[in-house]
């Protein structure tokens, strides 16, 4: 029996950094490369899916593994990536075929992949079957995907019996014969589960599902028989979520559990043990609605004040009649969680593919901008317009061109034996067998735009204190010797964010634009695409590499701004008037995702009136009709401070956009932007 988490949570996090995998235990990596050439050699003409099921099998079967002693949850396989290799070889064979010899695109004005990774299995039908049912069910079916799924899945059984044999007290013995029956065997199946998936794909897996939902059941009806007190539940709870942060170290994209808006006990205790493991991974997603007991909403906000800022709550009402108006039924609306960062999608039944494809909202003005002179600004804004129009339509044509290879690229049977959809039909996530198939499209840089076309209207048509040709000299000098002119452009125009129709109207023009462009354009799996007006940091700081000098007086290089927020210190006039500029955008306009950043100081935000005061701000919001809001909470000194003294601040969390790191993880320059924003906040 494992020690109690605290004695050992340690080593707990360091568990895949010391993994030791027994040379007994399975083949070395060059012998697992032996035995796949072989395969391949003797089937030259399979199909993918079955070579892809093949080597998952093997893997499973042959593959080394690793057990710790002092844990309550088995996963450690030795697969090398050879499943993600396989996958790579047949993307550049594929994609070289496909696309050899087109020019290049506009560098940062847009992006275009296939995005297998954005997923969430059926995890009710993982718990109501377990690997034999998933098995069996297919294996009932004849036909090359039932073959395909039902292989992975024994190799999932055989994968389980190794582990049983290795760590005898686990509770993979019975997982190997049956579905679930305890909390502890739902926890430990949707481990492997995960870890098996992400072996399959190379992506992570995007949602957990909705946690208080799908495991309540398990953890009363072991309270009830007396297999498991609340303590040892909280245990348990430890020992899986930190499983999450150590294969990361925090490093990544967090992984996301959904809580909400039906609330149990469960719900309740695990904040308690979140607030309790101050981790930066897992996230917590929360959907708030009218029926949310307040005092569950203020435990949410009472982790979020205690420095747990990797949660996002989101209006779930706005949330389901988006979804219902965007072609999802009443039921399966109501049946959404959050895949990855901020995109709704229906748990198990969508594939929404929400990173496929990007446009660059700030470098198209500056396109615009190079391109030639304007006789008014309405003239300039249709030539932007024109501009957005133009890379949108690149985009997805990539990828539609993109998701025809999928089949031949990434073939999932695992994820897609989850699917009932997929089972129905005969045909995998690859091949569109989900029921919803839809394709994301995120619009970066809406405060950069917004504030670089106001500018261009205030200083050029309105005021004439410069012409264009003399503004497009300023931005090829990145604003050196334009000093006067930069510091009017800053701070002498309004700024969005600050509740002012002068630069707010704009906002609303471009996002009224998009919405109608992107919705519901085709993809190529029988669905559409779907808007979303989000940045991760990674995208912020992509696209603004490669996009110059700005209007609003950014300077070349500099990242673009994140999410629907302001400038860094450019929202002057509070969090209400950054709310009413933000909620002045139709945000049902992007089924795929948007989300508020807001920095509060500790001052405004402590005690139990800082409770109340975060609560105020999370239903302002989301009356006006904002869709998510997420928190940093802290002050410039203490951030100089763990900037001084790293070791002094370990633990120190910052939500960076869609997920949490700790803040001695960020690169110098990062730091500085959270400690400018707590600066200006």
């Amino acid at each position: 029996m494992p020690r109690p988490f605290d004695e050992v949570r340690d080593q707990l996090e360091r568990q895949y950094l010391d993994a030791r995998f027994a040379p007994a235990s399975g083949l070395s990596r060059e012998e697992l490369l032996a035995e796949l050439e072989r395969h391949r050699t003797e089937h030259p003409d399979e199909p993918r899916i079955i070579t892809r099921a093949w080597l998952f099998h093997l893997l499973c079967s042959k593959a080394r593994i690793a057990v710790e002693p002092d844990d309550y949850f088995a996963d450690k396989l030795e697969h090398h990536n050879l499943l993600i290799a396989l996958r790579e070889e047949w993307r550049r064979e594929e994609e070289r075929k496909e696309f050899e010899g087109e020019p290049p695109a506009v560098a940062g004005a847009w992006t275009a992949i296939l995005d297998c990774g954005h997923t969430c299995p059926d995890w009710r039908n993982l718990f109501k079957y377990g690997f034999t049912g998933l098995r069996d069910r297919a294996a009932a079916r004849s036909g090359v995907f039932y073959q395909a799924v039902a292989m992975v899945y024994e190799g999932a059984i055989i994968l389980s019996k190794r582990f049983a044999g290795a760590l005898p007290d686990s509770a993979l013995a019975a997982l190997a014969e049956r579905p679930p029956q305890s909390f502890r065997e739902a926890l430990q199946l949707a481990y492997l589960y995960h870890e098996l998936q992400e072996m399959e794909d190379g992506y992570s897996v995007r949602s957990m599902g909705r946690f208080d939902q799908l495991y309540y059941d398990f953890y009363a009806n072991d309270l009830k028989a007396g297999r498991l007190t609340r303590e040892q539940a909280k245990e348990l709870l430890k020992y899986f979520w930190v499983k999450f942060l150590a294969k990361t170290q925090g490093k990544l994209y967090g992984k996301p559990f959904l809580f909400g808006p039906e609330v149990n006990e469960l719900s309740y205790l695990a904040f308690e043990v979140y607030r309790e493991m101050q981790i930066v991974d897992p996230k917590l997603h929360v959907r708030l609605a009218e029926a949310t007991p307040r005092d569950f909403f203020e435990q949410v906000v009472g982790c979020i004040q205690a420095g747990c800022s990797g949660i996002v709550t989101v209006n779930d009402a706005g949330q389901v009649e988006m979804l219902r108006q965007n072609g999802k039924t009443p039921e399966d609306a109501r049946d959404y969680i959050l895949i990855g960062c901020y995109e709704p999608a229906v748990m198990g039944q969508e594939l929404n593919c929400s990173g496929a494809s990007g446009v660059n909202l700030a470098r198209a003005v500056e396109l615009v901008l190079a391109s030639g002179d304007y006789a008014s600004f309405d003239e300039l804004m249709a030539a932007y317009l024109s501009t957005l129009d133009a890379h949108i339509a690149l985009a997805t044509d990539k990828v539609r061109r993109e998701e025809r290879l999928w089949p031949q690229v990434s073939p999932s049977p695992l994820l897609s034996g989850t699917m009932d959809s997929c089972i129905e039909q005969g045909l995998d996530v690859s091949q569109a067998g989900a029921r919803y198939n839809t394709t994301g499209c995120c619009c970066y840089g809406i405060a950069n735009a917004a504030d670089s076309l106001a500018v261009i209207r205030q200083l050029v048509y309105d005021e004439r204190r410069c012409t264009l040709a003399e503004l497009r000299a300023a931005l090829a000098a990145n604003w050196q010797g334009y000093e006067e002119l930069h510091l009017t452009a800053q701070h002498r125009v309004p700024k969005w964010g600050n509740n002012d129709d002068c630069v707010d109207s704009i906002a609303v023009q471009i996002t009224d634009f998009l919405g109608e462009r992107i919705n519901h354009e085709p993809n190529a799996r029988g669905g559409v695409f779907q808007a979303a007006l989000y940045a991760i940091i990674d995208s912020a700081k992509a696209f603004g590499k490669q996009t110059g000098a700005l209007p609003d007086g950014r300077l070349a290089g500099e990242p673009l701004t994140m999410n629907t927020g302001a400038t860094i210190g450019m929202d002057k006039n509070g969090v209400t008037s950054l709310i009413n500029s933000v909620t002045k955008l139709d945000l049902s306009q992007f089924p795929n995702g948007t989300v508020l950043d807001i920095m509060l100081h500790p001052s405004v935000a402590g005690g139990a009136e800082g409770i109340q005061t975060i609560c105020s701000i999370i239903r302002s919001h989301f009356a006006q009709g904002g869709m998510a809001i997420q928190f940093n909470i802290f002050d410039a000194a203490l951030l100089r401070e763990a900037q001084r003294n790293p070791e002094k601040y370990a633990n120190l969390q910052v939500r960076v956009c869609g997920w949490n790191v700790r803040f001695a993880d960020l690169a110098p320059h990062e730091q500085e932007m959270f400690i400018t924003k707590a600066e200006v906040g």
